[in-house]
């Protein structure tokens, strides 16, 4: 059915100053009480995506995507142990493997008590003097002595994010085995110089430096979209699922370097149409791409121990006080259906074959009393039969 636009507001959007008690940086709740949009039954609300922008305020590697787990039946036991690595931006994935290679060498050695000769040697398959780089992640850590592990298992769970996607290796369930490994650890290398005091962690993957493409920017009323699954799945990942479901998502932007943003080319890239006749409040808040909270960039505890992942300075105010902000111009369209009511079906007029002076229902149409009417054919009969005439 056709459509068109009988009204239009562009919403202006600043979410760094002037907000109420239930917005901030992030999210921000607009009151439109005083200024309401409604539309009549045969008419809807349209949401459309102009423009949006941001600054880069969160780290690459962050709280999302850090905690890595390790398991061993070794010296008593342990069930995956909590390993985590410093959240910021690497420049390199040779800086991200020396990340990943130090912290964990760091908690196997206190793990066993058995100390590390020097830092473990950290490189990208195959070595960087080969100038040719399949970006998999791999590693030697050397012990002073025997390091006693018979057993280990290095795994990246989903339940703590996305850290699988970082480093290149398999992702854990919660319905996987206890054994379930995420890369391979071999425990006696023979090709170390001290066989007995080496281990060689390989990831299977390449190494990515970030695990978010993009910024979504959501919104709070129902509309006519829809969404798989995985956008609201956070940090969950249920296997042979996939349905689909109605989508709270308004706007997709790519992250770049330093900034977020979006502008729209065709006015039509990104819309929602709500199903409410009335818009009085709309929330506005940003999310990754499984619906999780972008993290703050602080500092955070990555100590071993029940305060790892949590800010060293609480309360955290990045959000309230401090350079967390976005803007954006949302259009707002009231559409009406034209060709009649929305859902009703229109059958087309009926189409006289009787000419009204010989019919016995009311004529509801005047045609200035033309013989024969209401048959659209009259004119161009008559006067192809005066040509006949005339001939």
């Amino acid at each position: 059915m056709a459509t068109e636009v009988i009204n239009s507001y562009n919403i202006l959007i600043d979410t760094e100053r002037n907000l109420n008690a239930q917005s901030d940086g992030d999210s921000i709740l607009l009151s439109l009480n005083q200024t309401p949009i409604t539309c009549s039954d045969n008419q809807y609300i349209r949401l459309t995506l102009q423009s949006f922008s941001m600054y880069k305020s969160f780290t690459n590697c962050n709280p999302n995507n850090n905690i890595l787990r390790f398991s061993s039946t070794d010296y008593g036991g342990t069930a995956d142990a909590a390993v985590l690595l410093e959240p910021g931006n690497y420049s390199t994935r040779y800086n991200l493997a020396f990340e990943f290679a130090s912290k964990l060498g760091a908690a196997l050695s206190a793990f066993s008590g058995v100390g590390l000769a020097a830092l473990p040697t950290a490189e990208i398959k195959p070595p960087l003097a080969a100038q040719v780089t399949d970006n998999i992640i791999q590693f030697r850590i050397d012990f002073t002595a025997p390091h006693g592990f018979t057993d280990l298992a290095i795994r990246f769970l989903v339940s703590d994010g996305d850290i699988f996607e970082l480093l290149g290796g398999d992702r854990i369930r919660p319905s996987d085995a206890p054994t379930a490994a995420s890369v391979d650890v071999d425990l006696a290398p023979a090709s170390a110089p001290a066989p007995a005091n080496s281990i060689i962690v390989t990831c299977k993957y390449n190494a990515q430096l970030s695990t978010q493409q993009n910024v979504y920017l959501r919104t709070d009323i129902n509309n006519t979209n829809i969404q798989t699954e995985s956008f609201n799945a956070g940090d969950t990942d249920n296997q042979g699922s996939n349905s689909l479901g109605s989508s709270r998502i308004l706007g997709r932007m790519i992250i770049d370097n330093e900034f977020v943003s979006f502008t729209t080319g065709t006015q039509m890239e990104y819309f929602v149409n709500l199903t409410t006749k009335n818009l009085t409040f709309l929330r506005l808040y940003i999310t990754d791409s499984h619906g999780r909270k972008i993290p703050q960039n602080i500092k955070y505890d990555i100590t071993p121990g029940p305060t790892q992942n949590t800010p060293l300075t609480p309360p955290v105010k990045q959000l309230t006080l401090g350079n967390r902000s976005w803007e954006g111009v949302i259009k707002c369209d009231v559409v009406q259906y034209m060709g009649g009511q929305n859902n009703v079906l229109q059958g087309p007029a009926p189409v006289y074959t009787v000419p009204a002076r010989f019919g016995t229902e009311p004529l509801n149409k005047l045609d200035y009393g033309e013989s024969g009417y209401p048959d659209p054919d009259y004119r161009n009969k008559m006067g192809n039969m005066s040509k006949m005439t005339i001939n």
